[in-house]
């Protein structure tokens, strides 16, 4: 705002309009995606499974060990039929333990490999449903594979240990929206507004077929032994992994959020 006289000599305020693109328009900035983005959510599961194993193996001896795992393992013969292992275990233990064996590992190895799979099938399913969902979703798988395992194993007095059910569940699930050709919804962090694809549309799909066709195989292999090299000779509960699977596969939709739309 500037002054100038007017007819009669006394000064007035003239104010004066903005000239157009007077000041040049400056580009939004574009930050790079982060290096390492992957949900807290995701991390807070993977951290939670590393302390107990840790904890397990600097702070407990074999006895104590022993008792965490009879105390926290899925053992599908102490439904029913009371053997004789399953007298020693607390009373509640039927209720918790088809959720908490997915946190007891053998060794670092198995965790390490539980691990990975989270990170990679766990980060597209935590950034569609969000953590509340996420959990629920991860908690409703584990107890789908102890459930398929117990199918398979209703007089077995063996501990069931990991989180392999877990990963599966998220495995599944991720069939459903993260497998789709990028042609159909391109962009970063598409997954998480692309519409999950119908079962009919996933076996239509030639890349969620091949990784479907390829999971199921190469846990029958598994179950028949000839998989015995890859998992370096150790017992495989690929019963759980199946119905972990299964249940992410048929079930994501139905925890799934509403799908945000953009402009």
């Amino acid at each position: 705002m500037t002054t100038g006289p007017d007819k009669s000599g006394e000064g007035v305020c003239v104010s004066e309009e903005p000239q157009p693109n007077a000041w040049p328009e400056r580009e939004p900035v574009r930050r790079p995606p982060p290096a390492f983005n992957v949900p807290g959510v995701v991390l807070a599961l993977v951290a939670a499974m590393g302390l107990v194993h840790l904890c397990r193996t600097l702070l407990l001896g074999e006895l104590a060990d022993t008792r965490v795992i009879l105390d926290f393992a899925f053992i599908p013969g102490c439904y029913g039929s009371g053997q004789e292992i399953c007298q020693i275990r607390p009373a509640g233990v039927s209720l918790w333990s088809p959720l908490t064996y997915a946190f007891l590992h053998g060794s670092w190895t198995h965790y390490g490999l539980n691990t990975i799979w989270l990170l990679a099938f766990g980060t597209p399913v935590a950034r569609r449903l969000g953590n509340a969902r996420f959990l629920g979703f991860c908690a409703l798988g584990t107890i789908a594979g102890a459930a398929a395992f117990y199918l398979f194993n209703a007089g077995l007095d063996v501990p069931v240990i990991g989180a392999s059910g877990t990963v599966s569940a998220l495995m599944g699930g991720a069939c459903r929206f993260a497998f789709v050709r990028a042609g159909r919804s391109p962009g970063f962090g598409a997954e998480r507004y692309r519409p999950a694809i119908s079962v009919r549309e996933a076996f239509s799909d030639r890349t969620v077929l091949v990784f479907i066709v390829a999971f199921f195989v190469t846990n029958f292999l598994v179950g028949a032994g000839v998989g015995g090299a890859l998992t370096g000779g150790g017992e495989v509960a690929w019963e759980a992994h199946l119905g972990g699977f299964v249940f992410g596969f048929f079930c994501l939709p139905f925890l799934d959020r509403p799908v945000a739309r953009r402009v």
